[in-house]
C-alpha cells in the first residue's frame, strides 16, 4: 500500500505535463466532485480545510501494457480488421464525436438503415428522432451490453452480457426467445444501456438480421456497435469468469458452464470494454452473477409507456410517474434498485414478504427510521467506488495519479460511516436487517483502514467542493514520509496564501466585497455579488463575466499566481 499511494500523490503534485494516453471512450468523473463546473465560493486559506499537521521541508506503474488490442466494429459503413500497430480511424456510434485509432481498416462495407427506409446511418452521425417515447433517455447511464443470437436451429435462442462502468458487476443471461425478441427488448429496456454490441454477421453488406434491426429501431439513443464474430468466443469467456470473479460468488461458474451464450457475449463485452475505456480489470475483483427471467414480472417497453411508470407521456422531463412518486431514495443505489423493481418486479413470495416485513419494522420504529435514514444518505456510490479501483489503467496521466488519491479518501470516508451504520442496525429485529447487521462485523473493514491511516492522515476528510478536495488530496498523506512531497505541500500552500491576501487587499482598497472563487477551468479567479456594479468595476479586473447577479473575473496578479500554481 505504501508503495502505491505517496508516489501516485508526488507523482500528481510534480508532475507538469500530462502524458499522451488514450482517453477512455466513457468518462466518469469522480463521485461528488465534478471536474468542470464546481466552483467554491469560500475561503482559500488552506489551513481551513486541510488536516491538522505541519508541513515538514524533510514509478508506480498500474495494468498492463497495451498487449492484444483488437478492433472493435461499428454499427456503420465498413467492418475493421485487427491489426496491432496499424493505423485505422474509428468513429464511435450515433450521437459521439469521439474518435481513436485501433486498428487497421478494411474494404468491405455495409449501411445499415431502417427497413424500409431510404436514409443510411454512417459513424457519428445523428438520428433524427431526439429522444425515443419507449426508451428515454438517462444521461447518468453507464451500461454497457453484449448481445449475441444463436444461428440456424438455434436462432432465438439468446446470449447477454451486461456491465456497468459504475458498478464492479458482470450480469449474465440466457435464455430462449419469441421471434418478435420481446424478452430481449424488455430486458435492454430495463438496463437501459449507452452502448450495445452485437456480432458483425448480425448486420453483414447490409443485410440486418431480424434482432439487429428491432435493436436498430427501439434504441435510437444508443451507440449500436458491431464486432468481429470470432470475439463472441465461449473459451474465452469461461476464462474471464474464473479470472474476474470475486470467491464468494465463484459458483456462478458452475452456473453458466453450459451456457454458450452467454459466456461468448461475457468474452467480447469485457475485451470491448476494455479497449474502449483503456483498462484492465482488477483478477477476483467482480461480482459475476447469472440471472434469468424465473422469479421476475416481465413487463414490456409498450406497457412501461401506457402505464406511465418512468416517463410522463405529455412530458418527458416531468416527475408524475410512478417512478417520480416512488423516489425518495437517498443513495445512487438505492435509486437503482427502485427503477429495477418497477421495470421487473418480483413474483417470488418470500421475497416479497421479506420485504413487507422489513417496511412495517421500519414504520413502526420512526426514531430507529430517522436515524438510519441519515446515516445511510452520508454515503457516496459505493458500486462506483468500487468500480473504480478494479478498473485499473493501462497507462499512467496526471488524471489518474489524482484520480487514485481521491478514491482513497472515498474509500475512508466510506469506511468510516460502517460503524455508525452497524449501530444503527443494532435494535432492529428482522432477519433481513440482522444479516445485514453480521455483515458488518467483517474484519477486513478494519485491516482496509489500518493500512490506509498508517500513510493517509487520520484528518482528512471528504468534503464537497473543488478546492476543499483539491487541499484534502494535497495534504492526505502524512509528513516527513518523502521529503520531496513535503516540499511540493509548502510551496503549494504559499500560493494559495498569497491567492488569498491579494484577493484581501484588492477588497480593502476598492471597498468591495470580494471572494475567492476556484474551478478547474479557470483555476483561482474573484467573486462579487451584485447586481448592477458591472460598469463600476475599476480598471484593474478583467475578464469580466455576469452570472444572473454574480460577477467573476481576475486581474493581473491573480493570472500570475494561477501560473506559480500550475
Amino acid at each position: 500500500f505504501d508503495e502505491f499511494l505517496y508516489p501516485t500523490l508526488i507523482y500528481y503534485l510534480m508532475m507538469m505535463f500530462q502524458s499522451d494516453a488514450k482517453k477512455p471512450k466513457y468518462q466518469l468523473d469522480l463521485l461528488e466532485t465534478p471536474v468542470n463546473n464546481q466552483n467554491d465560493s469560500t475561503s482559500t486559506n488552506t489551513s481551513s480545510v486541510r488536516p491538522n499537521y505541519s508541513v515538514s521541508s524533510s514509478s508506480y506503474t498500474t495494468g498492463r501494457g497495451n498487449s492484444n488490442l483488437y478492433t472493435p466494429g461499428q454499427r456503420s459503413s465498413s467492418s475493421f480488421t485487427p491489426s496491432h500497430g496499424s493505423s485505422m480511424s474509428y468513429t464511435p456510434g450515433r450521437g459521439s464525436s469521439t474518435s481513436y485509432t485501433p486498428g487497421r481498416r478494411s474494404t468491405s462495407s455495409y449501411t445499415p438503415g431502417r427497413r424500409g427506409s431510404t436514409s443510411i446511418t454512417t459513424p457519428g452521425s445523428k438520428r433524427k428522432t431526439p429522444y425515443s417515447s419507449t426508451t428515454p433517455m438517462d444521461v447518468n447511464s453507464s451500461v454497457i451490453v453484449a448481445v449475441v443470437e444463436g444461428r440456424g436451429l438455434a436462432r432465438g435462442e439468446i446470449g447477454m452480457a451486461s456491465i456497468n462502468l459504475k458498478s464492479p458487476l458482470l450480469t449474465l443471461s440466457q435464455f430462449s426467445d419469441t421471434p418478435t425478441y420481446v424478452k430481449t427488448i424488455t430486458k435492454l429496456q430495463i438496463l437501459l444501456p449507452v452502448e450495445i454490441i452485437m456480432p458483425n454477421t448480425a448486420c453483414e453488406s447490409g443485410n440486418m438480421t431480424k434482432l439487429f434491426t428491432l435493436v436498430n429501431d427501439q434504441f435510437v439513443n444508443t451507440s449500436l456497435s458491431a464486432v468481429q464474430r470470432k470475439y463472441f468466443n465461449e473459451a474465452r469467456g469461461i476464462q474471464y469468469v474464473k479470472q474476474l470473479c470475486v470467491p464468494e460468488f465463484s459458483t456462478v461458474e458452475m452456473e453458466v458452464t453450459s451456457k454458450y451464450y452467454c459466456l461468448a457475449a461475457a468474452a467480447a463485452l469485457v475485451k470491448y470494454v476494455e479497449f474502449i475505456q483503456n483498462i484492465v480489470f482488477a483478477p477476483r475483483s467482480m461480482k459475476i452473477v447469472f440471472k434469468g427471467s424465473e422469479n421476475t414480472t416481465m413487463i414490456d417497453a409498450t406497457t412501461v409507456k401506457n402505464l406511465e411508470l418512468l416517463q410522463n407521456a405529455r412530458d418527458p422531463r416531468s416527475e408524475h410517474t410512478l417512478y417520480g412518486v416512488l423516489n425518495h431514495t437517498k443513495t445512487a443505489g438505492g435509486n437503482r434498485l427502485l427503477r429495477a423493481n418497477i421495470l421487473q418486479p418480483p413474483s417470488d413470495l418470500e421475497t416479497i414478504c421479506m420485504r413487507q416485513e422489513v417496511v412495517a419494522e421500519l414504520t413502526s420504529k420512526e426514531e430507529f427510521f430517522y436515524n438510519l435514514q441519515t446515516i445511510v444518505g452520508r454515503f457516496l456510490d459505493i458500486d462506483h467506488l468500487l468500480s473504480l479501483f478494479v478498473q485499473i489503467p493501462k497507462q499512467d496521466s496526471m488524471k489518474t495519479a489524482e484520480n487514485n488519491i481521491a478514491n482513497v479518501i472515498y474509500l475512508k470516508h466510506t469506511l468510516e460511516l460502517i460503524e455508525p451504520l452497524r449501530e444503527a442496525l443494532k435494535d432492529f429485529e428482522n432477519p433481513l436487517l440482522k444479516t445485514y447487521y453480521k455483515l458488518l462485523e467483517d474484519p477486513r473493514y478494519d485491516i482496509i483502514m489500518t493500512k490506509i491511516i498508517s500513510v493517509i492522515h487520520e484528518d482528512t476528510r471528504y468534503q464537497k467542493g473543488t478546492l476543499h478536495m483539491r487541499t484534502q488530496k494535497c495534504f492526505a498523506v502524512k509528513p516527513e514520509i518523502n521529503g520531496l512531497l513535503d516540499v511540493a505541500r509548502t510551496t503549494y500552500t504559499e500560493v494559495v496564501d498569497d491567492v488569498s491576501n491579494l484577493v484581501k487587499q484588492l477588497a480593502e482598497e476598492y471597498s468591495l466585497p470580494l471572494k475567492t472563487s476556484y474551478n478547474t477551468t479557470r483555476g483561482f479567479y474573484i467573486q462579487l455579488y451584485s447586481k448592477d456594479k458591472e460598469d463600476n468595476l475599476p480598471g484593474i479586473f478583467m475578464k469580466v463575466t455576469k452570472q444572473r447577479t454574480t460577477l467573476s473575473f481576475t486581474c493581473a496578479d491573480l493570472i500570475k499566481l494561477n501560473g506559480e500554481k500550475a
